[in-house]
């Protein structure tokens, strides 16, 4: 016997279903007597053997689909088993289940070559084969194009200004744009990492307001091979509660899971390494109580995106029941490979079912999977454009030192002045980005108009439209400044002032 495709036994000889084998036992009588004995004897023992292959079927049945499931808890899960065990045929259990859900998947495809929701079908489908998108495979190529497509046409309905593109979105395609080796720091002149990185500095906003979104970016930038400012990881420690967890619960802790081990894995001098070990900790702890006795974290698409967190967690599997997990989303699996047959809970089971997480976007995923030849067009990384995390990067010749200070005419207790050293040619806007993350006093808000980013407000003095009060940039003592925050870049030992000032 053998387990053929499918977790489906191939016996040697074919076994009879039960029409035949009354049949077969009706001519046995009619043609007793026609037989010689030798005969006869072949005769019993052929029909020995149909029987007793009927009688062990389902037992070959469980041994085989046993094996589908064993073969799936080890490339999850180790040697962790099942806390129970059941002697019932699996039926739930469907063989191949990472496989069944990418074919569904691809069958979803619309006719552009895209999906309804584009970049997050094709980060599943490259974590769970990293070589699904590659230059033989022109379905793929087309979908990736698609998903480009996609991409520059919300940019362009909002007037090519990135800071309109829902945060949470634009992280899902830089999470899918760098898995499929693309360059998200230049996608056709945009820079959407630091567009990331900008909306994560003013968090919360209206739009922009719970820590999944949040937890979301911080893994778009760290995946992308980027390193995460530290500001980042003290927000992330400021918005966890008491429990360990996050708003929103098992799903916004998951995600914060898979941000902070990768940026772990980053090892950066900057980074408060008792800080992130203490939030990454917490919430696993907290993670792990919201684990139900069946194995699951609560619906499919909650329990897919916790298993990558335990995944990318690096716990012993047997410390959160990882087999039980595994088999209360593969029984819930449909027959066509979809979970529910809801698009999103499918792309988010996924990469759980095949050992993969949504941390594993990196550099490495890159080297595995070549896509095209040097000379054409394309945005792929490059050794200068990838970071690595041994080594601080320093692409930069020589630095500079700027002095920066904020003074308010009509608020005698706001004034503050912070020296900062910074690489030469650097613009005004990333030296208030970092002066703020060094003194919250520098915070600031600075809407993105088509003149530039135009600066309302700093720390908790904003401009006042009535009084004509306003934020002014200028040299020391008293030099305006043309250009706006974001093209203006100092000199090595310039003075920089904004004042709060009247204007008649």
């Amino acid at each position: 016997m053998n387990c053929g495709p499918g977790g489906k036994p191939e016996l040697h000889e074919r076994v009879p279903n039960t029409r035949e084998t009354e049949s077969h036992g009706r001519s046995d009588r009619s043609v007793a007597g026609d037989l010689s004995g030798k005969d006869r004897k072949h005769h019993r023992g052929k029909t020995a053997r149909m029987a007793a292959a009927k009688i062990l079927l389902p037992v070959l049945l469980v041994l085989c689909l046993g094996a589908v499931a064993t073969g799936l808890y080890e490339r999850v899960c180790g040697d962790a088993q099942p806390r129970t065990q059941s002697n019932e045929i699996p039926q739930q259990i469907p063989p191949d289940p990472s496989k069944r859900a990418a074919r569904w998947l691809i069958m979803m495809r619309n006719a552009a070559y895209g999906w309804a929701d584009t970049p997050n079908a094709i980060l599943a489908l490259q974590l769970a084969n990293d070589t699904w998108f590659n230059k033989q495979d022109l379905s793929s190529q087309l979908s990736v194009k698609q998903m480009q497509i996609e991409l520059l046409s919300k940019i362009a309905r909002r007037g090519f200004h990135l800071k309109d593109v829902p945060t949470g979105e634009l992280s899902h395609y830089v999470l899918a744009l760098t898995a499929t080796c693309q360059n998200p720091r230049n996608f056709y002149g945009h820079n959407l990492l630091e567009a990331i990185d900008r909306a994560l500095f003013h968090f919360p906003t209206a739009e922009f307001n719970n820590f999944y979104q949040f937890s979301q970016g911080v893994l778009a930038i760290c995946g992308a091979g980027a390193p995460v400012k530290p500001r980042l990881i003290k927000d992330l420690a400021k918005g966890q509660q008491a429990d360990g967890g996050y708003p929103f619960g098992v799903d916004a802790t998951a995600m914060a899971i898979l941000a902070l081990s990768c940026v772990e894995k980053q090892r950066l001098h900057s980074h408060n390494k008792d800080e992130i070990k203490k939030v990454f900790r917490e919430a696993v702890n907290y993670l792990r109580t919201q684990q139900r006795q069946d194995g699951s974290f609560g619906n499919q698409h909650n329990t897919g995106l916790a298993v990558q967190a335990m995944i990318a967690a690096n716990l012993e599997p047997a410390a959160w029941r990882c087999p039980d997990a595994l088999t209360t989303l593969t029984r819930t699996q449909h027959q066509d490979g979809s979970f529910g047959q809801f698009f999103q809970t499918t792309v988010q089971v996924l990469p759980a079912l095949a050992g993969k997480t949504y941390a594993d976007v990196n550099r490495i995923m890159c080297e595995m999977a070549p896509i095209m030849d040097e000379d054409e067009d394309s945005f792929l990384m490059t050794e200068y454009d990838l970071y690595d995390p041994e080594e601080e990067p320093n692409h930069y010749v020589s630095n500079m030192t700027v002095q920066y200070t904020i003074h308010s005419d009509f608020h005698p207790n706001v004034s503050a002045s912070i020296e900062l050293t910074v690489p030469s040619n650097t613009s005004f806007i990333d030296i208030m980005d970092l002066a703020a993350e060094r003194d919250e006093r520098f915070r600031y808000e600075a809407p993105d108009t088509k003149w530039g980013h135009y600066v309302s407000a700093i720390g908790e003095v904003r401009e006042d439209h009535d009084e004509k009060r306003y934020w002014t940039i200028m040299l020391d003592p008293d030099i305006s400044i043309d250009e706006g925050i974001d093209h203006f870049i100092p000199d090595d030992g310039d003075h920089v002032i904004f004042r709060y000032r009247k204007y008649d």
